[in-house]
C-alpha cells in the first residue's frame, strides 16, 4: 500500500506530502509492490491484507480512506518506483487540498471492485460509471475521458474492410485486457466471445502480429503501449468508437460514513483537473460540418435576434467594479447549486427562455446554451452558467464585429456544471441592418453524445 503522512501532531491523523524519512519507508513499499505485481496479476483472488487494516481502523483515523487501483498508463502508472501519472495526480490535489489522509493499493481491476463491494476497500479508480458499480458504490465527478477506439492491423486503403467495424456474432477475433472498462462494456453490448489478455503491451502485440483483428482500448494507453514496444503507426488502423467518462468510486459504507466527502471532492476537482483534451482534426472537421452550421442559423434567425434586441434594452451596462461583484457572488453560489439574484432575474427572462427551447429540441448533444453582450456580461442562459462576467474567456473575442464570419470551437473540457464534457462552439451575433456584432452565442456541445459514430 501507498500511504501519503505529513505533518501531524496526532499520529492518527495522515495527512500532506512525505517527509525524507517517510519517503524512504515510501519507497521501500514500492519496491514490495513491484515485486508483488506479477503475481497479482496472475492470481485474481490475492488479498490485500494493508487495505483491510486501513478499513478497520476507519473509524479511529478522521477518514483517512484506502484507494484500489491498477496500473493503466497514463492514467496510473510505476515511475522510478514511485506511482503517478494523471489520474494520481489529480487526487493527490485534490486529497490535499481536503487535507486528507489516504492509501493506495494496487491490485487487478477484478480484485479491486471485489474489495471495494466487501467492504475491504473505501474506494476503486478508475471506473467507467455501470449499473453494477453503482450498487455497492458511489461515482465522483468524472477525473478523465477516455476516448474508445477500434485498433485492428492495417490494410490497404481501398480494401473493402477499411470501414468495418466489428458487430456482437460476426465471428471477428475481438480482444480487450483483461477485467478492463472495455471488456465489461464489450460483454454488455453481447460481445460473448472476447479475447482477454492481461495487459495493454500483450493485447498491441497480438493486434500487431496479427491474432487479433480488432482490439478495444483507450487511445492514449494504445499510444503509451505501442511507442513502449517500439512499433509505428503505420502498423495500426484505428477507428473511433466512443468518449467514456472516468471516475472514483466510493463504497456506500464509506460515503455514509463521512457522508461530506464526496460533495467536498467533487467541489474541488474543478481546481486540479487542468488538462483539457485536444480536439482532433476528424473531430474539429466534424463540429464544423455538423453542429456549428446549425448554430450559425439559429444565431441569425429572427426569433433569436428580436429576443436579443429586447433584453439589451433593459440590461445595465455595469462598470468594472460593479462587474467583479457581480461576478464574485454568481460565482460563489453557483458552486453551492444556487443563483443569485441577478442570476434568477436572466434565467427567468425571455430570452433564456428560448434558449432553453432551442436546447431542448437538440437533445443530449447540447448541455448548454448562452449569451454575452458586448461588455461580456451574460444576459441569456439555458441553464445557471459557473460565472457572470465572459470578458476575460477566449469566447470574448467574438464579440469583435472583425470576427463576424468566424466561430470559436474549444478543446474538450469537463463542465462541473452541466456534469458533461463540453467543446463550447462561440459564434457573434449580428444586427443584420447595421452589420455589426450585437451580443455572442455561445453552445456547450457534449462530446459524448455528440461525437459518437452513429450522431
Amino acid at each position: 500500500m501507498l500511504r501519503r503522512c505529513g505533518n501531524a501532531n496526532n499520529k492518527k491523523d495522515c495527512k500532506g506530502f512525505l517527509h525524507p524519512f517517510e519517503m524512504t519507508v515510501f519507497c521501500c513499499c514500492v519496491t514490495a509492490i513491484l515485486l508483488l505485481i506479477s503475481s497479482l496479476a496472475t492470481a485474481h483472488d490475492l488479498a490485500s491484507p494493508q487495505a483491510e487494516a486501513g478499513q478497520a481502523n476507519l473509524d479511529e483515523q478522521d477518514g483517512f480512506l484506502i484507494l484500489q487501483t491498477n496500473l493503466h498508463p497514463p492514467y496510473q502508472e510505476l515511475q522510478n518506483g514511485i506511482l503517478s501519472g494523471y489520474s494520481v495526480s489529480i487526487l493527490n490535489c485534490v486529497f490535499d487540498r481536503l487535507d486528507i489522509g489516504y492509501g493506495l493499493a494496487i491490485a487487478p481491476r477484478q480484485r479491486n471492485r471485489e474489495m471495494v463491494r466487501t467492504g475491504k476497500a473505501d474506494g476503486f479508480f478508475l471506473a467507467r460509471i455501470s449499473d453494477a458499480m453503482d450498487e455497492y458504490a458511489v461515482a465522483s465527478n468524472p477525473l478523465a475521458l477516455e476516448k474508445w477506439v477500434w485498433v485492428s492491423p492495417a490494410i490497404k486503403s481501398d480494401d473493402p474492410r477499411v470501414s468495418r467495424r466489428p458487430k456482437p456474432g460476426d465471428f471477428s477475433t475481438v480482444g480487450a485486457i483483461l477485467g478492463s472498462n472495455e471488456a465489461e462494456w464489450l460483454l454488455e453490448q453481447g460481445y460473448t466471445d472476447v479475447m482477454r489478455v492481461p495487459s495493454i503491451a500483450s493485447l498491441v502485440a497480438q493486434v500487431a502480429a496479427g491474432r487479433v483483428e480488432y482490439a478495444l482500448v483507450d487511445k492514449h494507453s494504445f499510444e503509451f503501449a505501442r511507442k513502449e514496444l517500439q512499433l509505428t503507426a503505420d502498423k495500426f488502423r484505428m477507428q473511433f468508437e466512443r468518449y467514456v467518462p472516468l471516475v472514483v468510486y466510493f463504497s456506500k459504507h464509506y460515503v455514509a460514513t463521512f457522508p461530506r466527502l464526496l460533495d467536498d471532492l467533487n467541489a474541488v476537482l474543478e481546481f486540479c483537473e487542468t488538462r483539457p483534451m485536444h480536439l482532433e482534426a476528424w473531430e474539429r472537421e466534424a463540429i464544423q460540418n455538423v453542429q456549428l452550421p446549425g448554430i450559425r442559423q439559429f444565431a441569425s434567425s429572427p426569433e433569436l435576434l428580436g429576443h436579443v434586441f429586447n433584453q439589451l434594452d433593459g440590461t445595465e451596462i455595469q462598470s468594472s467594479d460593479q462587474k467583479r461583484l457581480t461576478d464574485q457572488e454568481w460565482i460563489t453560489l453557483a458552486r453551492e447549486g444556487a443563483a443569485s439574484a441577478i442570476a434568477t432575474e436572466i434565467l427567468g427572462n425571455d430570452l433564456s427562455k428560448y434558449l432553453r427551447t432551442f436546447q431542448a429540441s437538440i437533445g443530449e448533444q447540447v448541455a448548454e446554451a448562452f449569451v454575452f453582450d458586448t461588455h461580456g456580461q451574460i444576459i441569456g442562459m439555458s441553464r445557471l452558467t459557473s460565472d457572470f462576467d465572459q470578458s476575460d474567456e477566449a469566447q470574448f473575442q467574438m464579440i469583435d464585429s472583425l470576427n463576424r464570419e468566424k466561430a470559436l470551437i474549444t478543446d474538450i473540457w469537463y463542465d462541473a456544471s452541466t456534469r458533461a464534457f463540453l467543446s463550447q462552439i462561440t459564434v457573434p451575433i449580428i444586427d443584420p441592418d447595421s452589420g455589426q456584432t450585437l451580443a455572442a452565442l455561445t453552445v456547450g456541445l457534449n462530446v459524448s453524445a455528440a461525437l459518437r459514430p452513429e450522431s
